[in-house]
């Protein structure tokens, strides 16, 4: 993006974006987020059996696995399911 000009993106409470990729947009996970949040949030996704968001990149979910067995708000079957979650979910190889 060195065209100039200015591009904002917009990261939901869930750490979900579209942003550019290759030709053209897609929709991924960039940030762990908010892991309750209704509209987008890892919890809900896992729990509602959505389709899962892909992580951006390999090194993105992998500090969200680190965030998640490191998180002192969480019980352990949620660690565990979230961690089964992350780990099961897809990323993109170029973000």
């Amino acid at each position: 993006m060195t065209d100039g000009a200015v591009h904002v993106t917009i990261v939901n409470a869930g750490g979900v974006a579209t942003v550019k990729f290759a030709d053209g947009y897609e929709t991924m996970r960039v940030a762990l987020g908010y892991l309750e949040s209704p509209a987008d949030g890892l919890i809900a996704e896992m729990d509602e059996g959505r389709e899962p968001v892909p992580w951006q990149s390999a090194q993105v979910r992998d500090e969200a696995t680190f965030s998640v067995e490191t998180r002192l708000d969480l019980d352990d079957e949620t660690r565990a399911r979230l961690l089964e979650w992350i780990a099961a979910t897809p990323y993109f190889e170029d973000a």
